[in-house]
C-alpha cells in the first residue's frame, strides 16, 4: 500500500474512539452536582469536539465562573473512571498499524488535555501505535485546534503541507484548513451532517475502513 501523506493526524473523541457514554455522563454528574439544569442529549452531544469550558459557557450558558466549576468537577468524574467509558472504532487500530508499515508518521492531535489524552490513549492501545500526542493545557484554554495541528506536525518534523488531518467535528475541518494541512472528515463520529465538507475538505468516510481510499492510493 502506497501512503497519500507523509503524516497522518487523528482527532480522539469521535474519530479514534467512541468516547460520549463517560463524556456525557460526567457532565450530567457535573452540572447535577452544582444544582443546574442538566440539557437533553443532543445538546450534551455537543460537548465532544470543542474545549470543555466553551461547550459549558455556549451550550449550557454558564458564567465564566461556573464553567471553571464544572470543568473541575467533570474532571474528577472523568479521571475517576468516566475515561473508560470509551472504546476505539472497530477497524481504527488496524488502521494504525497498517499507516505506520507503510511509513506514515502518526499523531493523536486532540482538545483534549494532554496527561488526560495519553492515559486514554495508552490504555485503549493507541499510544504505542502513533508517535506523537498533541493536546491541550489543563484547563483547556490553551491552544485551538490550529496550534495542536501544527504542534503535531512540528513534534513528526513534518510539514502540515505533506499531512492531514482526520477528524469529526467542523473544528478540526477549521484547523486544518487553517494550518495548511489536508482533511478527512470522520462521518462516523459526532460531527453535525454537512460540517465535514466544504473548502479544505477531502471529503468524509462513513466508517474507519472507508478512510483507507484517502489516505491510501
Amino acid at each position: 500500500m502506497t501512503p497519500r501523506f507523509a503524516a497522518v493526524l487523528f482527532d480522539l473523541d469521535g474519530t479514534l474512539t467512541e468516547s460520549h457514554p463517560g463524556i456525557l455522563h460526567c457532565v450530567r454528574l457535573s452540572l447535577g452536582e452544582m444544582g443546574l439544569p442538566i440539557p437533553d442529549e443532543a445538546v450534551l452531544r455537543r460537548f465532544i469536539g470543542p474545549p470543555l469550558w466553551y461547550s459549558y459557557t455556549e451550550f449550557c450558558g454558564l458564567t465564566p465562573e461556573q464553567a471553571d466549576e464544572g470543568v473541575a468537577r467533570y474532571r474528577r468524574h472523568y479521571r475517576d473512571g468516566g475515561f473508560l467509558e470509551c472504546a476505539v472504532y472497530p477497524g481504527m487500530l488496524p488502521l494504525l498499524d497498517d499507516l505506520r508499515a507503510a511509513g506514515v508518521k502518526l499523531a493523536v492531535a486532540t482538545a483534549k488535555p494532554a496527561k488526560m489524552a495519553r492515559a486514554v490513549c495508552e490504555h485503549f492501545g493507541i499510544l504505542e501505535r502513533v508517535d506523537f500526542l498533541s493536546g491541550n493545557r489543563e484547563d483547556e484554554k490553551g491552544m485551538g485546534k490550529r496550534g495542536l495541528i501544527e504542534t503535531a506536525c512540528a513534534g513528526l518534523g513534518v510539514s502540515p503541507a505533506l499531512a492531514v488531518m482526520v477528524g469529526d467535528t467542523k473544528y478540526d475541518l477549521e484547523g486544518a484548513r487553517e494550518a495548511g494541512a489536508a482533511f478527512v472528515g470522520a462521518a462516523y463520529g459526532y460531527g453535525a451532517p454537512g460540517e465535514l465538507t466544504g473548502e479544505g475538505s477531502l471529503g468524509e468516510s462513513p466508517s474507519p475502513d472507508g478512510l483507507r481510499s484517502y489516505l491510501f492510493l
